[in-house]
């Protein structure tokens, strides 16, 4: 019965370690796109285009190349939310 629980205790440590991992993934992705919409702002005040298609290409490439087809999913999935205008304090995410 120990080796049940055991492993019951390791699945637990195991989801708790998944959620953590989650939370920072989130932290990183949120930082990611402020730092996209700062970059893209930054290039529109210079006469520039907010959005630079083939440093675009490099980051599909890199992620392509690193996790494959899933890879280039997750950096259009990056990427789109890089474009999106930050919400408003007290403004709430509509769900989808």
């Amino acid at each position: 019965m120990s080796g049940v629980r055991s492993a019951e205790e390791q699945v637990t440590r195991q989801h708790e370690y998944i959620g953590e991992l989650d939370r920072s993934l989130i932290d990183l992705v949120v930082r990611r796109s402020e730092a996209a919409a700062e970059l893209a702002s930054l290039s529109r005040r210079l006469g520039s285009p907010g959005v630079e298609l083939a440093r675009e290409n490099a980051v599909l490439r890199l992620y392509h190349s690193a996790l494959g087809r899933p890879g280039t999913s997750l950096a259009l999935l990056l990427l789109g939310l890089g474009r999106r205008e930050p919400l408003s304090a007290g403004e709430e995410q509509a769900h989808d």
